[in-house]
């Protein structure tokens, strides 16, 4: 079974064409925000909704990717998959690192509100999502220690033009994109998931 995280702003509306062809797969949307402070939080409410069990394949793009990694923390998972995703805060573009101590004041609500006069549906879902998630999360992922050591390293797909978390070393496959790779690049995404799938071992690899 394979479990399917979106990035910050953005809902399981980001997923569709190729992605909507993957097998057994489930979309999640973010929970409805209780006060969760850390990618740990977040990653514990997600697993006990979906009740995600041991042996699966969990796929996140950008926050979701560092989200996965956390919830591959909590399960010993079949195989973790990062799209235009960060394995630590240090990935994350320096001038976001910066800005940093703003995030608690971002003035998300006016964001939104202009936001609704912008084309497209990432610009509708990012409308439709709780600013004090956004607050919360911005803040939450400067205070994350990133993925653990001991598992196996992630399957990794970057954009080439990414400057919010510009393409790593480690990455697997890298893409004539940008951050939204996940969006514009679905068919190549999922293409390369379902290969290394189909040739990878079905034994867990991350690590409890």
């Amino acid at each position: 079974m394979i479990f399917v995280l979106p990035g910050m702003g953005a809902d399981s509306g980001m997923f569709t064409g190729s992605w909507r062809q993957l097998p057994d797969t489930v979309f999640i949307d973010w929970p409805s925000y209780q006060g969760e402070q850390t990618l740990t939080e977040i990653a514990g409410r997600i697993v006990a909704l979906h009740d995600i069990p041991d042996d699966v394949v969990v796929i996140g793009t950008s926050l979701g990717g560092m989200v996965a990694c956390e919830i591959a923390k909590l399960r010993r998972l079949r195989r973790l998959v990062l799209i235009g995703s960060a394995v630590h805060p240090r990935e994350i573009n320096t001038l976001l690192t910066t800005l940093r101590p703003l995030a608690k004041y971002a003035p998300v609500d006016l964001l939104q509100m202009l936001a609704t006069s912008a084309p497209g549906e990432l610009a509708r879902m990012f409308t439709r999502t709780d600013p004090e998630f956004i607050r919360a999360t911005l803040q939450a992922i400067f205070t994350w220690t990133g993925i653990d050591p001991a598992q196996s390293p992630p399957l990794r797909i970057h954009g080439k033009h990414d400057r919010v978390i510009p393409p790593s070393d480690h990455a697997d496959l890298v893409l004539e994109g940008g951050h939204l790779i996940a969006m514009t690049h679905a068919s190549e995404c999922c293409d390369f998931i379902i290969k290394n799938l189909n040739n990878s071992s079905t034994t867990p690899v991350s690590h409890p």
